[in-house]
């Protein structure tokens, strides 16, 4: 853990947001959470001025009927690794692919290594695509995960706006393909390791740790206002940036390097939640 910040030092008062991964961190495996809890945490963040922000790579509409049950105006939703923010189911935010990024993708880029043997996933504004013939195992997998996929015979054919590309890896090659990609396309996209097997191709400029920058400036926040939670690689810049980082304890040794401090329970015990109440609250 980085041993440069005490965590036992700081004036917890002064957290103003706190961002949270889903999968793996706040959610449990089985996609369910504790919503007494969450509901209790969110009243009790805003008696003390600071917002809740969920951070995930899902469609924000996949998050809007998980959190449909949870009443809070301080709880904000980053969806699809970044390329949308949601204030009050209004969207501040959006970081789509432009018409040129996909059209360049469809016809050319992911015809090209290391694309042209992945499975894709096209997360749209109102559904997902994949090419039909993807195999049966992905998409029960992506369904969990994913509205209102469909399954196409061309992805020129899809009039949706993108929000991001989702790439099938494995999750031992998944450091190696995504160095690749962004290889690959030298700043036009990027890629992002989003865990599971998937990888997240998003436009330049978008992910977590932008999604939250752009928010901080939007309240005049800083860095030591900040506090994450977090399970992945994907969360490692944001953990790494924040004036305070938590790694889940079932994140990778890894993750919990870059971490502040590791969470005292898992994400099946509420760790997140549990953290709040006895660091802030």
């Amino acid at each position: 853990m980085n041993q440069n910040k005490k965590i036992e030092e700081v004036a917890w008062v002064a957290i103003k947001l706190i961002a949270t991964d889903l999968n793996g961190t706040l959610l449990h495996g089985d996609q369910t959470y504790n919503q007494a809890l969450l509901q209790q945490t969110l009243t009790a963040l805003k008696q003390q001025g600071i917002r809740l922000v969920l951070s995930s790579g899902n469609q924000y509409a996949h998050l809007k009927q998980l959190f449909a049950k949870v009443a809070a105006d301080n709880l904000v939703m980053v969806a699809e690794n970044g390329a949308s923010i949601y204030v009050n189911d209004e969207q501040v935010f959006d970081g789509s692919l432009s018409a040129s990024e996909l059209a360049q993708f469809v016809a050319v880029d992911r015809q090209q290594e290391p694309l042209k043997s992945s499975y894709l996933i096209m997360v749209g504004e109102h559904g997902s695509y994949t090419k039909v013939g993807a195999p049966q195992a992905l998409i029960t997998a992506a369904e969990k995960f994913y509205d209102n996929l469909q399954q196409v015979t061309d992805f020129s054919a899809v009039t949706d706006t993108i929000k991001k590309i989702s790439v099938s890896a494995t999750p031992a090659h998944a450091a190696q393909k995504v160095a690749k990609l962004n290889a690959y396309f030298e700043g036009r996209l990027k890629a992002h390791d989003s865990g599971y097997g998937v990888i997240d191709l998003v436009t330049a400029g978008v992910g977590k740790l932008p999604a939250i920058q752009w928010l901080m400036q939007q309240w005049q926040l800083t860095e030591d206002q900040l506090l994450v939670f977090g399970d992945g690689d994907n969360d490692k810049p944001l953990l790494q940036y924040a004036g305070q980082g938590v790694a889940m304890l079932n994140a990778t040794a890894s993750v919990q390097a870059v971490a502040d401090q590791v969470s005292e329970l898992d994400n099946e015990h509420d760790g997140v939640l549990k953290m709040i109440q006895k660091l802030v609250l």
